[in-house]
This record gives C-alpha cells, sequence and structure tokens, in this order.
C-alpha cells in the first residue's frame, strides 16, 4: 500500500500567502519526481500572521511546529516575509530534522526570480527533512536515489550571485540543526533590503496615493498655463533639468517619511540591525511609488500638452524664432512633471495616515504583536471561564 504524507504550507498574510497558493498545486508532482515516488505527498496551506511575528527564528519555528501538530501534518515549512540572520549572515532557510519543520525566508531571495528561487529552497529543505526521518530513509528505491540526484544538479545554481552555504548542528540562536546563509554578508544584505522592497509590492500601494497624483496633476496643470516654465524648459541644461527631477522625488520622499513618522528611531529594546532594515525598506519602497507616480504623471502631462499646446503657442510664449521640435516638448513635459511632483507632497497630508504606514515593516509587526496579545488574551480568557464553570 503507498504511503501518504502531508506536507503543510504555512504563510504570513500577503506575498507569502500568493506563493504559498502557487506552489500548492505544483509541490505533489515535484515531490514525488525529486523525492520518492513510492509515496503519495499531499500539501494543505494555512496563513497565519503569528508566523512572522518577531524577529526570532525560534520563536517561527516553534510557531510552525505547533501549527503542523494541530493539523496532524508529517512536515510543515512556514513561509514568512521577515528576514533572519544567524550571527551576521543572512538566513535564506532553517529546519528542525526532528520535529520535521523548516522556515523560508523570502527577503533572503531578493528580486526577481524570487518565486523559483523560492520553490527550488523548499525542495531543497523537504529532501533534508526527509532524509533526516529514520523511517523514511531505510527503503530508498534505485528511481529514488536518481530522483535526489536530479534534485541535487537542478539545485546546483539558485544562487549564482551569491553562494549559499550549509550548516549543520543545533544552535541556541535559531533553535535550528540546520540551515542555509548566504556566504556575503555584503550581497546578503542587499538581497534582503531588495526582498523586503519587493515584499511589500509598492506597485499595489501605489494606487492608493491617489489623491498625491492629483494634486501633482492638478498643480502641474495650473503652473504650465504661465509662460515662465516654458521659457525655462528651453533654457534648462539637461543636467539641471536631472536635478529638478531628482530633487522632486527624493524631496517628496523625505517629506513622505518624516512628516508621517516613518522614520524608526533608536530605542532601548530595538536592534540595529533591524531598525537600520526597516528604515532602508521604508525608504526604497517610497522611492519605488514616488518613481512609479513620476512615470505615470510624465505620460499624463505628456498626452495633455501634445493636445493643448499648438507650435505656435509655443513659439511664441518662448520667444524662439523656429518652429520647437519634439525635445522642446520632452523637456517641457519634463520640468512640469518634476515640479508637479514636488507640490503633490502636499497630497500625502490628506491620506489616513494609517494607509501610508501600512508599507512599513515595523508597522506591521506592530499589528501583528497587537493580534498575538490579543490572542493570547483570548485563551486566557476561556481558561478562566472554563476554570469558573
Amino acid at each position: 500500500m503507498t504511503a501518504s504524507i502531508t506536507v503543510g504550507l504555512i504563510s504570513t498574510p500577503g506575498l507569502p500567502a500568493d506563493i504559498n497558493q502557487d506552489l500548492m498545486k505544483e509541490l505533489p508532482g515535484l515531490l514525488s519526481k525529486m523525492i520518492d515516488p513510492q509515496v503519495s505527498w499531499e500539501t494543505e496551506m494555512t496563513v497565519d500572521p503569528l508566523v512572522g511575528v518577531a524577529e526570532d527564528t525560534k520563536q517561527v519555528l516553534e510557531k510552525t511546529n505547533n501549527i503542523k501538530e494541530e493539523n496532524g501534518w508529517d512536515y510543515a515549512i512556514s513561509l514568512t516575509d521577515l528576514p533572519f540572520f544567524f550571527e551576521k549572515n543572512v538566513v535564506v532557510g532553517n529546519a528542525i530534522l526532528e520535529q520535521r519543520v523548516a522556515q523560508i525566508s523570502i527577503p533572503s531571495f531578493g528580486l526577481l526570480p524570487m518565486r523559483k528561487r523560492i520553490r527550488r529552497a523548499m525542495l531543497k529543505l523537504m529532501e533534508n527533512l526527509y532524509e533526516g526521518t529514520p523511517s523514511e530513509t531505510d527503503n530508498h528505491t534505485t528511481q529514488t536515489r536518481t530522483g535526489r540526484r536530479k534534485l541535487k544538479k537542478k539545485l546546483k545554481k539558485p544562487f549564482a550571485l551569491s553562494p549559499i552555504s550549509k550548516e549543520e548542528g543545533y544552535s541556541n540562536q535559531t533553535g535550528a540543526d540546520l540551515r542555509y546563509v548566504i556566504k556575503s554578508r555584503f550581497i546578503g544584505y542587499i538581497r534582503v533590503l531588495l526582498g523586503m522592497t519587493n515584499a511589500n509590492q509598492p506597485w499595489k500601494a501605489f494606487f492608493s496615493f491617489y489623491k498625491v497624483l492629483a494634486i501633482s496633476f492638478a498643480t502641474g496643470t495650473y503652473i504650465s498655463i504661465f509662460s515662465t516654465p516654458w521659457q525655462l524648459s528651453v533654457l534648462y541644461s539637461n543636467y539641471r533639468m536631472i536635478f529638478m527631477m531628482l530633487l522632486a522625488i527624493f524631496g517628496m520622499v523625505i517629506w513622505v517619511i518624516f512628516s508621517q513618522n516613518l522614520w524608526e528611531k533608536p530605542t532601548e529594546q530595538g536592534k540595529k540591525r533591524w531598525r537600520r532594515l526597516y528604515n532602508g525598506t521604508t525608504f526604497l519602497t517610497l522611492l519605488t511609488i514616488v518613481g512609479i507616480n513620476y512615470i505615470v504623471l510624465f505620460g499624463m502631462f505628456s498626452i495633455s500638452t501634445s493636445l493643448f499646446v499648438p507650435p505656435d503657442l509655443f513659439q511664441v510664449s518662448t520667444g524662439m524664432d523656429k518652429d520647437p521640435m519634439a525635445n522642446y516638448y520632452f523637456n517641457l513635459v519634463w520640468l512640469i512633471t518634476s515640479l508637479g511632483t514636488l507640490a503633490g507632497a502636499i497630497g500625502t497630508g490628506l491620506e489616513r495616515e494609517e494607509k501610508i504606514r501600512d508599507i512599513t515593516y515595523s508597522f506591521r509587526q506592530q499589528q501583528r504583536y497587537y493580534e498575538l496579545e490579543q490572542q493570547e488574551e483570548n485563551d486566557y480568557t476561556e481558561k478562566e471561564e472554563g476554570a469558573g464553570n
């Protein structure tokens, strides 16, 4: 009779849940092909915000094991949007072989192609967990070993730009006895920073800032009525235009950060490493949103300028003695976009503070801690009521 093994996938809400949803469909076939074809593999999934509630690998693994036991799974792997470290190295994944649980950190994979890397890492960790189970390792067939060789060959090149090293042995720091870490600390830090920014999904947050876009467009349109911006667009050099663009983009980012108190300040409880990561992620996330805002504004002004600014009017307003070419229109749109972006910073004051703070990691962590406290209070209340009865 074919043995059946259930692998539970646990994720925090948002991007990790989306990735796990896709992996659920692929994993059974891949596990059968790559690890053991004589086993009937099944996958189940649950979303739990408390999997990413602490900057502590040990707590995440303990929570993963508790969920595994509650659901009666054979194995469990948690996917979280929280980065983890072992000493000063970035950790891609941890595992406790005896408990058959593992944890994967999404930010450690950087940007694209992230999903493929996560799938390969999950297969590799499952191979380690499966091999670390004595009852399963005694009866490997030739076909299974062939599948393992294919898996190892396929997993040789997932991290070409930042080699991963496998480390074994129990660690009091993480509570794990197996981990994969990025060898280069510098590359690891950059990947985590980009990965956390990617996990924030700034392109989705952009659509929530429609008031900023509306004010930027309205201001830019009003400015374009006067002839001064037209004349300046002809006189300004490309270097000055680039400076104006950078001033507008970075000025708006800095304004939003400090006007909404998004910058994490030193505290007695907070660690410098996490504070730097949170602040760096907030900056890059906002920079991406403002950059998208700038590109959209540029497109909107390009359309409006081409429709409502005829060459004769441009020539008269700027005092040119020849017909304006396309580059003059481009510079006009470029300048108006920069000025409109600067003015659009005012629009951030009209957005709800929670909406803006929601793009930061620290805010999501606070929300998760609040949920954890609520859960503990509910559990305590239920115990008290049970004791009273």
